[in-house]
């Protein structure tokens, strides 16, 4: 775990960076994907699911494109509840907000890299 500050624009900025979001969001979907079907199951997700629905066809499994979808209506929610003054929170590593906090700061740095050399 780590103490990061962040605010609605780090997620809103992330998920709007198709690349970082979607290399985030299939890491994630392979780590849960314990038989390599390219399917979540119910057992394979149910720390994730906690009561959420994700198996958007009910056809019993949720792929790839279901997860994506909810990871990011989750993802947009936490952004609007948290506005646009930064917070500090303790984030888990490998988490998505973990991961957003690691897409700004590339960002910054390259952007700060790129003005010095200038």
């Amino acid at each position: 775990m780590s103490v990061e500050i962040l605010d609605g624009a780090t997620i809103v900025n992330f998920l709007e960076d198709e690349e970082a979001f979607n290399v985030s969001v299939c890491d994630r979907f392979a780590h849960l994907d314990s038989n390599h079907d390219g399917q979540l199951s119910y057992e394979e997700m149910l720390k994730e699911l906690q009561g959420l629905r994700f198996d958007h066809d009910l056809n019993g499994t949720v792929d790839l494109e279901e997860f994506k979808a909810e990871t990011r209506q989750m993802m947009l929610a936490m952004a609007n509840g948290m506005g646009f003054l930064p917070v500090q929170m303790v984030l888990v590593e490998d988490s998505f907000l973990k991961k957003a906090v690691e897409w700004e700061s590339a960002k910054l740095l390259a952007s700060y890299s790129s003005c010095m050399a200038t």
